[in-house]
């Protein structure tokens, strides 16, 4: 059965056979697990297709099932057809299943982006027209690193079918930084143009947020959905994430100095932590645990999901007042203020 998802919506993205299961101890929004994950793992791929997915995980809230196009190009091509991904979408029933495309990467020559885009148009034809049953429901995406080659990739999509959902793909690792003309910047402007370019009632995903503040930045820009394995890539970094502020360090590891120690008046916010890990546990057990951090992190992102959508209903300007609150001490200030530019050059309210 097709679902209807509250948004802002938020993805936590999962290994199949990952630990741990947040939702085994609290409500998440959703999952998102690649097809290429269970389509290589072959006795795991069939007890998902026999039982399917909601079953396999002991989840029945929205599944999304990405087609896994990025992980097979990393083989240097393509090594899988449009219809062993409709099939596995037809025994496994996700909710939404991502038609299988052939993302982007930084540097490509420009007949080589023409090439890949016309690929994942022409699968997405192909499996729309193949694709007759109604769970999942398939999600396109959209690749373009200029606002000129979105308009036309999203003209050549119209063509194909009207769809419920749009996806964002090729904006990893862009969304993660703040300098160069591929970065922030410009996954920003993309994603407030194709908003611009469709009626109020469809969704627009982006693929691949890493934590809360750029969350609440696709949101702000607007994003209706995102994805993230942030809250277990994060942990395995050793940092965590704390609400309304961001990620701080909280084991020794100087190989990464990505993010900041834990401050004296963090300490107290985690100490004030309702997560289920900290509601019993210390500082020290998450030191130890990963599990324990990504359980952790989970409940942190689902908590910040929470926080925008409350405000979201209460009005934009709310909303715009919180992100603006807990992005001005970071490197993304001036990326948030580039969006609310953004947002007034195509009327985005």
């Amino acid at each position: 059965m097709v679902r209807k998802i509250e948004t802002p919506f938020l993805w936590f993205s999962q290994l199949v056979r990952g630990r741990p299961k947040p939702w085994d101890y609290f409500k998440i929004s959703g999952l998102m697990v690649n097809a290429y994950e269970i389509l290589k793992k072959k006795k795991v791929g069939e007890n998902i297709q026999k039982i399917g997915v909601h079953r396999f995980l002991n989840f029945n809230g929205p599944i999304i099932m990405d087609s896994g196009g990025f992980l097979f190009m990393k083989e240097n091509r393509i090594s899988i057809h449009p219809d062993e991904i409709l099939d596995l979408y037809e025994k496994s029933k996700p909710n939404f299943g991502v038609v299988l495309d052939y993302p982007l990467s930084p540097g490509l020559a420009p007949d080589e982006i023409k090439k890949r885009q016309k690929i994942t148009l022409k699968n997405t034809k192909y499996m729309v027209k193949k694709y007759t049953g109604q769970n999942p429901e398939l999600i396109p995406v959209i690749h373009g690193h200029t606002i000129e080659s979105v308009r036309w990739y999203l003209n050549e999509l119209k063509k194909i079918d009207d769809f419920n959902i749009y996806g964002i793909g090729s904006v990893v690792p862009s969304v993660f930084t703040s300098k160069g003309a591929g970065g922030i910047y410009n996954v920003i402007e993309i994603v407030t143009f194709v908003k611009s370019q469709l009626p109020d009632n469809k969704i627009i995903h982006v693929f691949g947020v890493g934590s809360t503040l750029t969350m609440h930045l696709m949101f702000y820009a607007g994003a209706n959905s995102v994805d993230s394995t942030g809250w277990r890539t994060k942990a395995a970094f050793g940092a965590i994430q704390l609400p309304g502020i961001g990620d701080r360090y909280i084991t020794p590891n100087k190989k990464h100095k990505k993010y900041p120690n834990l401050s004296k008046e963090e300490r107290k916010v985690l100490e004030n932590c309702k997560c289920p890990v900290c509601r019993k546990l210390s500082l020290k057990e998450l030191i130890k645990s990963f599990e324990y951090r990504a359980i952790h992190n989970s409940w942190v992102f689902q908590e910040e999901l929470n926080t925008a959508r409350k405000l979201l209903k209460e009005s934009e300007k709310e909303y715009e007042k919180y992100v603006e609150g807990i992005i001005r001490p970071t490197r993304f200030y001036r990326a948030f203020k580039f969006a609310k530019e953004i947002k007034a050059k195509y009327s985005i309210n």
